[in-house]
């Protein structure tokens, strides 16, 4: 059966990733100086999540703003369970681990192991 994963109360915003760089869904982005996404770093919550792949390296991608209040799709980089807190972490992904990261918010739907996309509410 197939995951449903849904990014609710959001703000949609077209991006483009930094030269390079390869979006798929659920990864944190953060802001580049030349109006471009990276791949945020651990100890960065990002400004955008990605709701769809770019369609090549350096491409375009649909995303959602980081507000508080929304549920986005996010990639695991350990598993996670729902109710754990939601952490930054390496590559764009989000883990359950605090150290040397930024809480996002909490997990509302799992996920098994490391890639593997779950859903976080946002803090607000």
């Amino acid at each position: 059966m197939a995951e449903l994963i849904t990014t609710q109360n959001a703000i949609p915003v077209t991006a483009k990733a930094s030269s390079g760089v390869s979006f798929t869904r659920g990864l944190r982005g953060a802001l580049a100086s030349d109006g471009t996404y990276a791949l945020a770093g651990i100890g960065v919550s990002g400004t955008i999540f990605a709701d769809t792949p770019t369609d090549s390296a350096g491409g375009y991608f649909l995303g959602a703003a980081i507000n508080g209040s929304v549920t986005v799709p996010a990639v695991a980089s350990e598993a996670v369970a729902v109710g754990d807190a939601a952490y930054s972490a390496a590559s764009g992904k989000c883990s359950k681990t605090s150290t040397n990261a930024v809480l996002l918010g909490v997990w509302k739907q799992a996920a098994s192991a490391d890639g593997v996309v779950g859903i976080i509410e946002l803090a607000k």
